[in-house]
């Protein structure tokens, strides 16, 4: 009982919870300790006068006498109203004495309630082996909030490896858990199959249990796309064409062009410029006797002798005609297989590692400069993402883009060029990374993303 003189106001003990969302009530008395009848003015002060109110608002009370009225407790369902105990301020006004106005102080105990919610980012991604999505938890309710994760999949053909298995939250806040799901089995081809799941929030209390679930999905891809495939079949389609274009066009024709060039060259050395007929040689596939070139000087006969055994000639011929060789016999002198750009130099190889913090740019780089005087031509590339990360990864020359590769799309990736990919002197084989979402390799989450590079190729100084 608290009290002055004119009003005395006695608030009944009462442990009863202010609900939030309801509407509580407590009764109290004001005495009047004055000689004379008096009007008093209730009203409630301080932060908690928006959700309490005194009814009736006014009462008269004679002396000596005590008049009835309530406090209305109407605590707002809101975070912004922590569970507990709260203070407030009583006024009491008297109209005929106001020195006798008095002030009184309380508390009242609100109640907790429980709001939650739970939802996956993203809800749905793309995965050859694995993908990694967020649990965010959030808490609604004006007491913290303590709740264990739990997810599972109607064909049971995921694996769930939660970062926390129960966490509490703040009023009014979220907490983030990351939560990485997996295909129990690879699909090495084939169209891609959608593998729905659900991640659920069960918070535990004295009157029970209540849970929130949150849909999700993993859309697994094949590890071989139908687009490698399409382009092993084209790199193989040409590979043939070009085979077949050797074989039947290209190679007859340097065949038909060297046999041509030296049959010229044998023609001209076993020319008869020096005969004295003063004759010139006869062109290429003439048919002249060649025992017409044996006969000697002017006038002479140039038929055989009826005695002249005529093979004689014909021996002749082979003498006359002992200059003509085969052209097939200059075939392997003809022909010089046309070398390859960068063929030449020597074997060269490196490695590039990049270590990127998540980054919505391409601020991480791995570079190799290569030397002054020198011309690098790269053959084969290897690209390398063992930890799974996502993002994207580039190959640039200097501040060029050559090569733009998604990480999530492959762990290991070679490609080998038919056409080198030339670095001049002093340029930069430059690996650039944007890291989107790092895997962890533990139990802790990874900062960076780690992708890396293995180039092979030749290197060639000047004047080699």
């Amino acid at each position: 009982m608290l009290g002055r003189v004119g009003a005395i106001v006695l608030l009944l003990e009462d442990d009863t919870p202010a609900v939030p969302g309801e509407e509580t009530r407590r009764a109290l008395q004001i005495c009047n300790a004055g000689s004379v009848v008096d009007r008093f003015e209730l009203d409630v002060v301080g932060d908690a006068k928006d959700w309490i109110r005194v009814e009736p608002a006014e009462v008269n009370v004679f002396p000596d006498q005590s008049a009835g009225a309530e406090l209305v407790f109407t605590p707002p369902r809101s975070t912004d109203l922590p569970a507990g105990e709260v203070t407030f301020a009583l006024r009491v006004m008297s109209h005929e004495d106001i020195e006798g106005s008095v002030v009184e102080e309380a508390t009242v105990t609100v109640g907790s309630f429980t709001d939650f919610g739970v939802k996956l980012l993203p809800r749905t991604r793309r995965a050859r082996l694995g993908a990694r999505f967020h649990a965010v938890v959030d808490n609604r309710g004006n007491a913290p909030l303590r709740v264990q994760l739990y997810a599972a999949d109607p064909d049971a053909g995921l694996g769930f490896t939660f970062s926390y298995k129960e966490i509490e939250v703040t009023r009014g806040t979220g907490s983030v858990v990351p939560v990485k799901v997996k295909p129990a089995a690879r699909r090495w081809r084939g169209a891609d199959l959608t593998l729905p799941f659900q991640v659920l929030a069960v918070h535990r209390a004295e009157g029970g249990e209540e849970e929130q679930t949150a849909d999700g999905a993993v859309v697994q891809a094949a590890l071989v796309s139908d687009a490698v495939v399409k382009f092993v079949m084209a790199v193989a389609a040409a590979v043939v064409a070009l085979i077949a274009l050797w074989l039947f066009v290209l190679k007859p024709s340097v065949e038909s062009e060297a046999r041509r060039q030296a049959s010229a060259v044998v023609g001209e050395e076993s020319g008869p410029p020096g005969n004295g007929t003063g004759e010139s040689p006869p062109p290429d596939g003439a048919t002249e006797s060649p025992g017409a070139g044996q006969a000697g000087g002017p006038g002479a006969d140039r038929s055989p002798p009826p005695s002249q055994d005529t093979g004689s000639g014909s021996g002749g011929g082979a003498g006359g005609g002992g200059g003509r060789d085969d052209p097939g016999d200059q075939e392997s002198q003809s022909e010089e297989p046309p070398g390859d750009q960068g063929g030449g130099g020597e074997a060269f190889d490196f490695r590039l590692e990049a270590d990127a913090p998540v980054s919505a740019e391409f601020d991480a780089e791995a570079t190799y400069t290569v030397p002054e005087g020198s011309t690098l031509y790269l053959i084969d590339v290897v690209y390398e993402n063992v930890a799974g990360d996502a993002g994207v990864v580039r190959l640039q020359r200097g501040n060029s883009v050559l090569r733009q590769l998604a990480l999530d799309t492959f762990r290991n990736l070679d490609e080998s060029y038919e056409q080198p990919i030339e670095f001049g002197p002093g340029e930069n084989v430059v690996l650039a990374v944007r890291c989107q979402d790092p895997a962890a390799q533990s139990e802790a989450p990874a900062q960076n993303c780690t992708p890396a590079a293995y180039f092979s190729g030749r290197l060639v100084k000047a004047g080699t």
